[in-house]
């Protein structure tokens, strides 16, 4: 760890010796008060990381020898410390939303990426490894054990992390996808838009809120789009996505039984995490919304908690106790 007075230490490595040339002086014309090393070798990377300390490694993934995601694998099982950032092709998203699982890569960039935006997330990395405390991990490991897709996005719109059921759904294809830009979009550009206006809205300080997502095959998805968490440093919003028709979510009985709820406030529950927004569910309910809300702060008082996102985790993870 680097200590008062010393200069920040990155590692780019990048087997482009030209592409290394010039971001190396793009980043001197910006006078950063960084201490810079180039690699264009994975192999003498690995082993300079191994042995020296860096504060943050910025890594290409498509490397011949040793790609990006198995070097950035060896240095986490060797318990290296550094804050990572990969680089990756637009077609190589697959290896990249990988590396963010796998390795717990802090952000990721489509080449090819200007130096100014490279520099904003390196200082952004620096400022997370001086705040780290330990939780960061663990958050991490939470979000990754949910039943439900989940993804952390920045004020672009660009993923910064997705955990395996999040993965899942983005391998498919079918309901999100990433872009050339690294930007989270929807399957239909009217759903793209709704999606994105509720990230900027949620990151200028508005409520949480609840959007359908209407998948290619047709299927229903409902998108919490939450405050980020502070696990996730630069992040816009956290959304969490679940298919509508998913078996998984517990029925009223089971929700009643579990958690003391009556049999209006287990229906209210049930139709909340099966994806309703208040509104939606006051109506299927034939209550009206301020009855609704009412009914949901009693929900909170029994199970714990006081946003929709974590009564959806509770009630979702409740199955495994059922």
């Amino acid at each position: 760890m680097t200590t008062a007075g010393q200069r920040p230490r990155i590692l780019f490595i990048d087997d482009e010796a030209a592409l290394l040339e010039g971001l190396r002086r793009a980043l001197e014309s910006l006078d950063l008060d960084w201490e810079t090393t180039f690699e264009t070798s994975p192999i003498a990377a690995l082993e300079r990381a191994l042995h020296c300390h860096f504060d943050v490694i910025v890594c290409d993934l498509g490397m011949p020898d040793l790609d990006g995601l198995s070097l950035l694998t060896r240095l986490k099982k060797a318990g290296v410390q550094s804050q990572t950032i990969i680089l990756t092709g637009t077609g190589d998203m697959t290896s990249a939303i990988d590396a963010i699982n796998r390795v717990g890569v802090f952000r990721y960039y489509t080449k090819p990426c200007r130096a100014e935006r490279l520099a904003e997330g390196i200082a952004e990395a620096l400022t997370a490894a001086r705040s780290h405390d330990g939780t960061a991990s663990l958050a991490a490991a939470a979000l990754d054990a949910l039943p439900f897709a989940t993804f952390a996005v920045d004020a672009g719109n660009r993923l910064l992390f997705v955990n395996r059921s999040g993965a899942e759904l983005l391998a498919a294809g079918v309901v999100v996808s990433i872009d050339g830009t690294g930007a989270l979009r929807a399957a239909s550009q009217a759903d793209t838009v709704t999606l994105h206006r509720a990230i900027a809205d949620v990151a200028a300080g508005a409520k949480p809120s609840v959007m359908a997502l209407k998948a290619r095959d047709d299927r229903l998805f409902s998108a919490l789009v939450e405050p980020p968490a502070p696990a996730r440093p630069g992040a816009a919003a956290i959304l969490f996505i679940r298919d509508r028709d998913a078996a998984d979510v517990p029925g009223p009985d089971a929700l009643r039984q579990l958690f003391g709820l009556t049999p209006t406030e287990a229906r209210l529950a049930h139709a909340l995490v099966s994806g309703l927004d208040v509104r939606e569910a006051a109506q299927s309910l034939g209550v009206t919304v301020s009855t609704a809300r009412t009914y949901l702060r009693y929900i909170f008082q029994k199970t714990g908690v006081n946003r929709q996102s974590e009564l959806t985790r509770v009630l979702v993870g409740s199955v495994v106790m059922a």
